[in-house]
């Protein structure tokens, strides 16, 4: 408010001087007065002082607009870093109250970072969430990636689509949990218990999952490409159209476990347990199957090409109908060929030459040789 009436005033003063300028100018060139040229030599004194007070105070309102604008701009600097102190603070117990393995002050925290969005734009990354309970919590779509979450209590809850690439999660409790889609590239799985977990099209490629517990667990087409899986529990499990190239899973329990059209290409299933699993259409090509017990296991369509795999192993199976076998053969002409009743296709047989017999079939009319009976 003072600076307006400031301004008005300055710029009072210099239309007064303005106007006395312009008068003894005037005042300066009318005839027959005494005093034209010390009129007019005092209104250009007036005009020049009009014209600095004018420039100056212009000059000085623009400094203090400068000065004004710094002053602002430095105050809501110190604004926003007094808030990202005081959100930096705030993240800060909030992991604390969700490590602190209180249910309810892990669901509280839990409502302020989703509130905030500080469940997905990587707050909890690469912190320190051991043996925390979030029984039953709803995480979809929460970044921890590259978190220490071992022995963390997630059964039964929601975190489908939940970023835990990188992030251990030893001895995890993931019982009935939601995983659905989650990104669990090289997590550390070891231990887990993840019986009667959803893990639909989870990428778990690269994940260590030795001595794991995924019973029961619905891993329609997950990604377990070159998973570290040494007796893993996966009996009941359905891994239908599930990628396992190059998987190790030596030893793993598979009792009963639902494979069918799973991508099983070149992985270790040394003395696995796949009795009365169903293998229909699986690829198992170039797949170490040493030592593995089949028995009552549904193999048919399998294409087991390539595969390491003994005959007395295959005959325990249920069924093989259709199957390719480890040679390349269909399994139905692999019989036939150990009882003695194959039969090797014949290869078709040679077109018959062109006759030249006659002079129309001839190849060329320099062909026909005469019968005799034309010759007399």
């Amino acid at each position: 408010m003072a600076g307006n009436q400031k301004g008005l005033s300055i710029q009072v003063i210099v239309g007064i001087l303005l106007v006395l300028a312009l008068f003894l100018g005037w005042l300066g060139y009318q005839p027959g007065t005494l005093l034209n040229e010390y009129a007019r030599g005092l209104g250009l004194t007036l005009l020049g002082v009009a014209l600095v007070v004018y420039l100056t105070d212009s000059l000085g309102h623009r400094r203090e607009q400068q000065l004004m604008t710094y002053l602002e701009d430095q105050r809501k600097a110190q604004e926003d870093a007094q808030l990202a102190r005081e959100g930096q603070l705030a993240k800060t117990q909030l992991i604390r109250e969700i490590a602190s393995g209180d249910a309810g002050l892990a669901t509280r925290a839990i409502r302020e970072l989703d509130s905030k969005g500080w469940l997905t734009d990587g707050t909890l990354a690469n912190t320190h969430l051991a043996s925390a309970n979030l029984k039953g919590a709803n995480l979809g779509w929460v970044n921890l990636s590259g978190a220490f979450l071992s022995r963390i209590n997630l059964q039964g809850a929601d975190v489908s689509y939940g970023n835990f690439s990188g992030a251990n999660m030893s001895d995890a409790l993931l019982g009935r949990a939601n995983l659905d889609l989650a990104d669990m590239t090289e997590t550390d799985l070891r231990g887990a218990d993840i019986s009667l977990g959803s893990l639909n099209e989870t990428n778990l490629t690269g994940a260590a999952l030795e001595g794991a517990i995924l019973s029961g667990a619905a891993m329609v087409e997950a990604n377990l490409t070159k998973a570290q899986g040494e007796r893993v529990a996966l009996n009941g499990a359905n891994l239908e159209r599930a990628n396992l190239v190059e998987a190790n899973l030596a030893y793993a329990n598979m009792e009963r476990a639902t494979l069918i059209g799973a991508n099983l290409g070149w992985a270790n299933l040394g003395k696995v347990n796949l009795e009365k699993a169903n293998l229909s259409e699986a690829n198992l090509s170039g797949a170490n199957l040493d030592d593995a017990r089949l028995h009552g296991a549904n193999l048919s369509g399998a294409f087991l090409f390539g595969a390491r795999v003994s005959l007395k192993a295959l005959s325990t199976a249920k069924t093989l109908a259709n199957a390719t076998m480890p040679d390349g053969t269909k399994y139905e002409d692999w019989i036939r060929r150990q009882s003695g009743e194959y039969v090797a296709p014949t290869p078709a047989a040679p077109p018959a030459p062109i006759s030249s017999a006659t002079y129309g079939v001839a190849e060329s009319p320099l062909d026909y040789v005469p019968t005799a009976e034309e010759i007399f």
